[in-house]
């Protein structure tokens, strides 16, 4: 197989940009002449140590389609992160200006993602666009993302397939989203196969989706469908269960370096104080009394929010409290501990209480192209 091409055929499958309702990119994919399912082709590579070998193969025929490619989509080439250790991979990739590639780092194997630095290095400065795949499974864990740092991650089609029913896994493509926000990366949902699945996405804010649903892998460079275009422009439908966070709602409020200074401060403006350290650390609020000339209440600081922290959960650890402090403000911190602002709890109730389908419904993944 490896030392003839012949014997299998690349396909394009569609990538669907959801909201522009219009193909984005082709994924290029291999099929055999086989019953025997496309991926049992490349375990067999790898356990025969000849994977390099078949990425060899299926990237030069790969690159080739890069002369037709329409204007202004991408290509994404598949290759295993192992593969890129040989020397005629990287030299097949080197040879090619890689403008509009996406370069697909796969799961068919483990490596240590350290190695995979500076040969993405010597694929981006030809153009390259490095994706990782089946995010969410396998290998592609946290630590692969920090040191790989993708311009896109794959959400893999286990986490997509009824996500409309399940809410750990709405949950999850969420966290896998604000992880792509940090990276400033995209993030592109496999495996949508329903109308259900993909008004979830859409109202998620996932800006582009692959699946049998919208469009099926071809052998030419083709458009979407009558069918595929009705359902993108169609009215999008709120997201379920949207999450707001504490961020949202946080207010920043005057700080002190101490409590006295802080008390004073409390009365003359009648509003709460945060007295924090020299790193910006919060440790102390100081709340101003309920009654005229009541004195104010110096409370630890016991509760710190992330900003990601969603509303309901912040509402849960208010209401953990002890009895006498339940109703006092929540202390939002950044990653590092500093100061943000302070989340009423009464703001926390109002937020809750609001009808998620009106106003506000944070967005994360909408990046600039």
């Amino acid at each position: 197989m490896c030392g003839d091409p012949s014997l299998f055929r690349l396909v394009l499958h569609p990538v669907v940009d959801v909201a522009a309702g219009r193909v984005a990119g082709y994924e290029v994919l291999s099929r055999f002449p086989s019953t025997i399912p496309t991926e049992d082709w490349f375990v067999a590579a790898r356990t025969l140590e000849r994977d390099a070998d078949l990425d060899k193969v299926v990237l030069r025929g790969a690159l080739r389609l890069l002369d037709r490619l329409p204007h202004g989509a991408f290509l994404t080439v598949n290759a295993s992160p192992t593969s890129l250790s040989d020397p005629e991979v990287m030299s097949i990739l080197r040879a090619q200006d890689l403008t509009g590639v996406v370069l697909e780092l796969t799961e068919h194997a483990a490596c240590d993602p350290r190695d995979l630095v500076e040969p993405l290095a010597v694929l981006r400065a030809r153009g390259a666009i490095v994706a990782l795949d089946d995010v969410g499974t396998g290998h592609s864990g946290l630590l692969r993302m920090a040191v790989v740092r993708p311009e896109i991650l794959k959400i893999d089609l286990q986490l997509v397939r009824g996500l409309e029913e399940d809410l750990v896994k709405r949950s999850l493509v969420q966290f896998l989203g604000e992880c792509a926000g940090r990276l400033d990366a995209w993030i592109i949902a496999e495996g949508v196969e329903t109308v259900a699945e993909l008004d979830v996405l859409r109202g998620m804010g996932v800006p582009l989706v692959q699946g049998f649903l919208l469009a099926r892998p071809g052998d030419d460079f083709a458009g979407l469908g009558t069918e595929a275009l009705r359902m993108l422009h169609r009215p999008e439908r709120p997201a379920l269960d949207p999450v707001r966070r504490s961020g949202d709602l946080a207010r920043r409020t005057k700080t002190s370096r101490s409590v006295s200074a802080a008390v004073r401060v409390a009365v003359e403006d009648c509003a709460p104080v945060v007295v924090v350290d020299v790193e910006d650390v919060p440790r102390v609020i100081v709340l101003p009394g309920h009654r005229p000339g009541e004195r104010p209440r110096v409370e630890p600081v016991d509760i710190r929010l992330a900003p990601e922290t969603p509303v309901s959960e912040a509402a849960g650890r208010a209401l953990a409290r002890a009895a006498g402090v339940r109703f006092d403000p929540l202390v939002c911190t950044d990653s590092t501990g500093r100061y943000i602002g302070v989340v009423g709890v009464e703001d926390v109730v109002l937020d809750l209480a609001a009808d998620p389908t009106a106003g506000y419904r944070r967005q994360p993944w909408r990046m600039g192209a």
